[in-house]
């Protein structure tokens, strides 16, 4: 097909909303089904007719009807117009195959004729512009090489837009990531907190953890005041690392390494033991970090 036959179809596709090659294999299949009907109903008006000759003769047939063996053991001669159903099928079969082929050999005359002669249009008048559907009344080369530059304008922006949009995505998805491992570890904490406000009077403790957990209550208050202290921490930590990172006065503290202090050492070991001994701490636990305040 070369770009002018390529151009009617297009044109007649876009006119009509189908192709004029989907129709013509519409009516193809349509007459191939009606031929198919056909043979069905000869075949099974034989098979009836087949039997109603056997009943006539007051011969009954076999349970299958494949042979023409009567149940009293004599063979039914073809002479007496009764011919067996093995020979009906077979002679619909063929007939079936001859009436495909001839449909298909006259079919394809249909289908050259039909697109050569009813789903057409002129190549030159095509080539030429002349026959245009109704939303192309208006548009020409001229015009749509023009506007391709105001197009390419309009669209880089918004490529530009989705890409932005995918890497925003991303982000949120990281972040959602981030926030789902945050919300299990809030859990867990939450665990150890109610573990430790509801071991007292459950659980044995030895005097000193006993006297420790009653120094923690009220827990709520203690810890949103714990909680405001670490944020006011947190603020003086950003302040100083700004000061550090912008001061050239102090630039060589900027790679200084801060190890855990002694008092930071004997918190930790007191706090797992108490832990620990509460029962808060599973067996599995073992020396995992809980929370370190040592600056590395």
């Amino acid at each position: 097909m070369n770009s002018a036959d390529y151009r009617v179809t297009s044109l007649l596709t876009e006119h009509l909303g189908f192709a004029p090659l989907t129709l013509i294999d519409e009516v193809i299949n349509d007459v191939n089904q009606i031929m198919y009907n056909c043979t069905d109903a000869l075949e099974r008006f034989l098979l009836k007719r087949r039997a109603a000759q056997l009943q006539q003769l007051g011969k009954p047939t076999d349970n299958d009807g494949d042979g023409d063996v009567l149940m009293d053991g004599t063979t039914q001669p073809e002479a007496a117009g009764v011919f067996p159903a093995e020979e009906i099928r077979l002679g619909a079969a063929e007939l079936e195959t001859l009436l495909v082929s001839h449909v298909d050999k006259n079919f394809d005359k249909f289908e050259l004729y039909t697109l050569r002669n009813i789903f057409t249009m002129p190549r030159d008048l095509v080539e030429g512009g002349w026959i245009r559907l109704k939303h192309q009344e208006n548009v020409t080369a001229d015009s749509v090489g023009k506007g391709s530059g105001d197009v390419d304008e309009v669209i880089k922006p918004l490529v530009d837009s989705i890409n932005l949009e995918l890497q925003l995505r991303k982000m949120l998805l990281l972040h959602k990531v981030k926030a789902g491992k945050i919300v299990e570890l809030l859990r867990h904490y939450k665990r150890c907190v109610i573990a430790v406000t509801q071991a007292g009077a459950e659980l044995k403790l030895l005097p000193e953890a006993a006297t420790i957990l009653k120094d923690l209550q009220p827990m709520n208050e203690n810890v949103y005041y714990l909680l405001g202290q670490v944020d006011e921490l947190l603020k003086q930590v950003l302040r100083l690392n700004d000061k550090f990172m912008k001061d050239e006065q102090v630039n060589g503290l900027r790679n200084m390494k801060f190890g855990a202090s002694l008092r930071d050492r004997y918190i930790r070991d007191k706090s797992l033991k108490i832990l620990d001994e509460i029962g808060v701490l599973g067996s599995d636990v073992g020396g995992k970090v809980l929370y370190s305040a040592y600056a590395q």
